[in-house]
């Protein structure tokens, strides 16, 4: 039964004040995308007897991004962006031939935030993060379920097609702050070609991007990219650890292809996951190197497709 008398309004309040989200755009864009993973087998940890159980997963997925405020010095040449980002993440999954609950019915991300870029001068530049997630499967829901994430980048720009970004981010997906290493690169190398590296990239929980992208005309390009992401849920679970944290990795490798005509975009996706895998672990730091037992689904296929509108 999902929890009706958790208080929205702070929720509400929360995530304003905690402004959540990597976002680097500088337009406005509307996207919708739904990826299907089939039936897979249920891998349980080394030390179960179990081996029933599979699964199919569907993961929908909505964002948007919003240019707030745009300057640009004449004089200069200097830059600065403020961008907000929300995003909305449904994962249901269809469970049969479990002796127990393993995976949730549904899971739910929902973040919405803002970025601030600026220019230093004409090679470096800068730009802040920061970040508010609500993570639950909605059945009992208190501030366990947010999940914060900030962070600075910097940014050297060596050529019109070559750059390069470094920096930090912080989260506290274990309940106290933790900092981690931020990375981006991007090269256009040859007349059609691309090398894409996002660490962290935008969306939910800690998603990361290594691609390689071709441009085969004005609308159409291909993209083939190592797209692993870890997030965490706070979920209710019977006979369990108190805090409830479940993280979660998935390591996919995709090709898409992308058609783009007037304001908008279509992609359809195809590839596999080499990994699904899953821990029950309490969200306290102490607790960061306890091998907590970890459950998986069989690697699989993914089908996905989008559509983005740009405003």
């Amino acid at each position: 039964m999902r929890n009706l008398r958790f208080n929205w309004l702070r929720v509400f309040v929360s995530l304003i004040i905690c402004v959540p989200c990597f976002c680097s755009a500088q337009g406005n864009d509307v996207e919708i995308n739904a990826k299907y993973h089939p039936t897979s087998r249920y891998v349980p940890p080394m030390d179960s007897s179990s081996r029933i159980g599979s699964s199919r997963q569907v993961e929908f997925t909505l964002s948007s991004h919003i240019s707030l405020y745009k300057k640009i010095d004449t004089t200069t040449g200097k830059v600065k962006l403020l961008n907000g980002a929300f995003f909305g993440k449904k994962t249901p999954f269809s469970n049969s031939g479990y002796n127990k609950q393993i995976l949730p019915d549904d899971l739910y991300s929902i973040s919405a935030g803002i970025s601030y870029y600026a220019s230093i001068n004409k090679t470096w530049a800068y730009t802040l993060f920061l970040n508010s997630a609500l993570n639950t499967d909605f059945i009992s829901v208190d501030y366990n379920d947010l999940f914060l994430t900030g962070g600075i980048q910097f940014i050297r720009q060596f050529s019109p097609r070559f750059r390069l970004g470094f920096g930090a981010i912080i989260h506290n997906n274990l309940g106290k702050p933790m900092f981690w290493p931020a990375l981006s690169v991007y090269w256009n190398f040859g007349r059609r070609f691309n090398v894409d590296i996002r660490v962290p990239d935008e969306g939910n929980g800690l998603a990361y991007t290594i691609g390689v992208g071709y441009q085969y005309n004005d609308h159409f390009k291909l993209g083939f990219a190592f797209k692993p992401y870890t997030i965490s849920y706070d979920v209710e679970r019977k006979n369990e650890i108190n805090n409830r944290l479940m993280n979660y990795w998935q390591l996919p490798f995709e090709l898409s292809g992308t058609y783009t005509r007037g304001h908008f975009g279509y992609t359809a996706t195809i590839g596999f996951t080499a990994l699904r895998s899953f821990a029950y672990a309490e969200k306290d730091i102490k607790n960061m190197f306890t091998k907590y037992p970890y459950h998986s689904l069989s690697t699989n296929l993914i089908f996905g497709a989008g559509i983005k509108y740009r405003f």
